[in-house]
């Protein structure tokens, strides 16, 4: 098999990342015959290896390597809000959830980082299609829900942006007591009130003494807000 009948049959694959049995099952060659052949295409430029074992073919876009490099995983955070134009920002990378610790992938100048979660944890995403393949990617709520619970991934400015473009509150709602996390759902409840929609009869019995930082990434000192039993450190 030449280099132009091998990117045929991986076109009909339809599949942004490919691993190493995928390549095998087109060629139906031996392991020492694909490593050079691999080797080979990446030398042409024609096929570029993303991480040990899994290639890509030159010009796939990034949200497509970075949701279909390991499975399960979804795109989420500020990435997700910038799929769904609710940020301005243009991310230099994108954050993806996975089940799984696993390293970083970098494709030219942009990275794709990817935050480990519990299995319990990893849920309300869908897939699309998008620019000739598929991603996986975060409900708009659960991108809310997942920027909350570890806001060192997405700033609470951007979060409460977001908050005021048309979210499903039922939804945020249920997503966040199935995360089971309490300073999620105080941080949840004070920025929805930010919008005029009181959740707290929802979420009282979920919610301790204990005041919480609004953002754990800045300073401890702020205003305590008695309700949501929140240290408003950043000024929303």
């Amino acid at each position: 098999m030449n280099a132009r009948e091998f990117l045929e049959e991986t076109g009909k694959l339809k599949k942004s990342v490919l691993a190493f049995r995928d390549i095998a099952r087109i060629t139906g060659k031996s392991s020492g015959y694909l490593r050079l052949f691999l080797y080979r295409l990446k030398q042409k430029r024609l096929i570029m290896e993303i991480e040990k074992g899994k290639y890509a073919l030159p010009g796939t876009h990034p949200l497509l390597v970075a949701s279909n490099a390991a499975f399960p995983s979804y795109i989420s955070f500020l990435s997700a809000y910038s799929y769904y134009s609710l940020t301005t920002q243009m991310p230099g990378k994108a954050l993806v959830v996975s089940t799984k610790s696993k390293k970083s992938i970098s494709i030219g100048n942009y990275r794709i980082e990817f935050v480990k979660f519990p299995a319990k944890r990893a849920f309300g995403y869908k897939k699309e299609e998008f620019m000739g393949g598929y991603i996986f990617i975060a409900e708009k709520e659960k991108a809310v829900v997942d920027s909350l619970y570890l806001p060192e991934y997405c700033p609470i400015g951007e979060t409460m942006q977001a908050l005021g473009q048309g979210m499903d509150t039922a939804k945020l709602v249920d997503y966040a007591l199935r995360m089971d996390s309490i300073v999620l759902i105080k941080r949840l409840g004070f920025l929805l009130e930010k919008n005029n929609i009181d959740i707290y009869e929802k979420v009282r019995r979920r919610i301790n003494s204990r005041y919480d930082l609004l953002n754990p990434m800045k300073r401890k000192a702020g205003e305590k807000n008695k309700k949501w039993k929140i240290v408003v450190n950043e000024v929303v």
